[in-house]
């Protein structure tokens, strides 16, 4: 018998903890970071390369915070944001 959305959501949920949508919102934080990464260096005409060439990180790293398989440090952060002509910077949730 097929189950409605509603009850496959809600038993994965129960399955897999409270601490899932903490989870969740660390990857929706990479992903976003990555997706402005992506955005301003194609905005540059950048490939990763010449983006790890200027900001001195390795291309392989480039490639992982652009899949958001890995979340920079505030210092890689800010190199890349330099070599993009870009600021980092902390915005007030809206609530």
């Amino acid at each position: 018998m097929a189950r409605a959305y509603d009850e496959v959501v809600a038993a994965r949920r129960a399955r897999v903890g409270p601490d899932a949508a903490a989870r969740g919102e660390v990857l929706a934080q990479a992903y976003s970071i990555a997706m402005q990464v992506v955005e301003l260096r194609e905005k540059h005409s950048l490939t990763q390369a010449q983006l790890a060439a200027q900001c001195g990180v390795n291309q392989a790293d480039i490639c992982r915070i652009e899949r958001g398989a890995m979340s920079p440090t505030a210092r890689t952060l800010q190199r890349i944001a330099d070599a993009l002509d870009a600021d980092v910077r902390l915005v007030a949730r809206a609530t």
